[in-house]
């Protein structure tokens, strides 16, 4: 298989936004994560942002290990 390269972007500005982006060699940036900051952006920065980034970093990397392995 050809070598690939994922492109991971996160970009955040304090009291306006976070959001996480990713791309797989060419393709076009897929969001996985955006959220605007207001009054909720403390409670669900730990049950949906973090948890998403990380549950998608997890699977990316399950997907990374079972190739290499193959």
């Amino acid at each position: 298989m050809a070598e690939q390269t994922r492109l991971i972007r996160i970009r955040w500005e304090n009291d306006v936004s976070f959001e996480l982006d990713t791309k797989l060699d060419d393709e076009d940036w897929y969001t996985v994560s955006k959220i605007d900051e207001n009054d909720f952006f403390a409670g669900l920065w730990e049950s949906g942002v973090k948890s998403t980034c990380k549950e998608y970093f997890g699977r990316e990397m399950d997907k990374i290990g079972a190739e290499m392995k193959a």
